[in-house]
């Protein structure tokens, strides 16, 4: 790849921890005059030993232990730790038995009045008769955060979890996977509760409706792969503070997901668009959606996908969609005439666009929703082909030929309109009077020199007045032809002619050494 040189350095830097200015304030020595002459002298901070032991105590445990080797005074810190976390990574350097002994020493030996969090990453037959004791001992401490990751990747939710077990009052974070969700139909705890994260939980719709109905404080309800619906209906009119939902690839069996909270700032859904409602007239706090739609067998619903996309327009900053919402909204001949849809995303500032075989979608559908987005700033378009998108294929259209023809064929995408687009589409990119005057970056990734792909580049640097940087990634299984390679000098004054920004950088290679460090801020999957 050619390197961009950059006319600006990103100087952030990752912080751990409190804020830098606030560590500064809190550590910088107390100055003084000593005498008439201005001479000052400072003398430092002095952190007790009781000061330090507590700052121990907020460690997770494997940090306090190590924190408490400084000396012999805080040998025994970690038996007071707020954060008793054994995660993966931890998790798994260990046998269950080893496991299983260490936990149980923590703690029978946990001497601190709280426990802040409980994080577990464990396996359900080899530590299925103590995990309620030790999350006992955590509801007896007000544990504010239960995070449950259990081991069963290749089965289906089978641990169940008693009905009193999430019971808790003080809870207030709380993470499961690969279980069985029960409530007590008296249910007591959970007032506090503000983020819920399920991942392949079986679940009910009316123990969704009672959290929604019980936890007023909810902010964040985040659902992956869970079944145990057919209908699954969030009804959250009466949640103020919902501000995240996300709900991700359910299961097949689902056959509505129906959605109503007006509340909502970010919203991500991955599966089927036919399934997939919105039925609140318009989410004027929504600022970031992920529509991650899957291929389907016929023609896309175009008035179900613009009323979707009428319903979240309005203040969207940050969105990802598909090619299947993209064939929604894609200019319809209506008597005689090419007409497109109006519909305006006035406020989005970054678009990733994931082009997904197979679609009927072209570089004159992209141009004809591009010119709703007037404040666009960063545009990433994929089409790039995934594995996972291959597999999703086979159980729809089970035909086996067909999936060896795009295994074939993979890293590519059918990115061609046909007789319609040559004949109705293409003349207009040229005609299109919108300019993109705060569009600064575009990245196109699986780029192949297609002529559609050129016809799209064409567009963009055409259009762009204040246009940066162009990356333009070619997928792994490209190979430069002999001709090709002789036309590089063509292309490159085709691109140099085509760009409306003077300023504007180009750069082309392989993805797998893209150098950019630019990437959207939506990743295609989310758990």
């Amino acid at each position: 790849m050619f390197p961009v040189n950059k006319t600006r350095r990103d100087t952030r830097k990752v912080v751990y921890g409190p804020p830098l200015k606030q560590l500064r304030t809190f550590l910088r020595p107390v100055v003084g005059s000593s005498s008439s002459h201005g001479s000052s002298r400072s003398r430092s901070v002095q952190l007790t030993d009781d000061l330090i032991e507590y700052i121990f105590t907020l460690l997770p445990i494997k940090a306090a232990v190590k924190a408490g080797l400084v000396a012999r005074r805080f040998r025994d810190s970690w038996r007071l730790t707020r954060r008793i976390h054994f995660e993966k990574e931890l998790a798994e350097g260990y046998d269950n038995d080893k496991l299983e002994t260490i936990l149980n020493h923590v703690f029978e030996s946990h001497r601190g009045d709280e426990i802040k969090s409980f994080r577990l990453h464990f396996d359900p037959n080899a530590h299925e008769l103590h995990l309620p004791e030790w999350v006992r001992k955590c509801i007896q401490k007000r544990v504010q955060e239960l995070d449950l990751d259990i081991s069963q990747p290749k089965q289906e939710p089978s641990f169940p979890l008693p009905p009193r077990f999430l019971d808790v009052e003080s809870l207030k974070v709380l993470k499961l996977s690969y279980s069985v969700f029960q409530l007590p139909p008296d249910i007591k705890g959970l007032s506090l509760l503000t983020t819920l994260v399920l991942r392949r939980v079986d679940i009910t719709p009316k123990i969704i409706q009672t959290i929604l109905d019980r936890c007023a404080l909810l902010e964040t309800l985040d659902m992956g792969q869970c079944h145990g619906f057919r209908l699954l209906r969030i009804h959250a009119q009466k949640q103020t503070r919902l501000r995240v939902l996300k709900v991700g690839n359910c299961r097949a069996e689902v056959r509505v997901i129906e959605i109503d909270a007006p509340s909502v700032g970010s919203l991500y859904y991955s599966g089927s668009i036919s399934n997939f409602r919105v039925i609140s007239q318009s989410l004027l706090f929504l600022k970031e959606a992920m529509l991650y739609f899957k291929p389907l067998k016929g023609i896309t619903n175009p008035l179900q996908v613009e009323r979707l996309a009428s319903s979240i327009s309005n203040n969207v900053e940050l969105l990802t969609i598909t090619s299947t919402f993209l064939e929604g909204l894609s200019p319809r001949i209506v008597d005689g005439v090419l007409r497109e849809k109006q519909v305006s995303f006035r406020n989005l500032k970054e678009l990733q666009l994931i082009m997904e075989n197979p679609s009927y979608c072209n570089a004159g559908d992209i141009a004809s929703f591009l010119k709703n987005c007037p404040r666009l700033e960063k545009l990433f378009i994929d089409v790039s082909i995934n594995y996972e998108q291959i597999i999703y294929i086979y159980l729809i259209f089970m035909n086996k030929l067909f999936v060896m023809m795009m295994l074939l064929q993979a890293d590519e995408f059918t990115f061609d309109g046909g007789a319609f687009y040559e004949l109705h589409q293409k003349p207009l990119l040229d005609k299109h009077s919108a300019l993109f005057k705060h569009l600064k970056l575009i990245k196109i990734m699986g780029f192949r020199f297609q002529p559609c792909h050129l016809d799209l580049t064409r567009f963009l640097l055409g259009k762009a007045m204040s246009l940066e940087y162009m990356f333009l990634l070619l997928p792994k299984s490209f190979r430069f032809s002999r001709a090709l390679s002789q036309d590089m000098d063509f292309f490159t004054d085709a691109f140099l002619s085509w760009k409306l920004s003077p300023d504007a950088e180009i750069s082309i290679g392989f993805a797998w050494e893209d150098k950019s460090f630019v990437y959207p801020k939506q990743s295609r999957s989310w758990y």
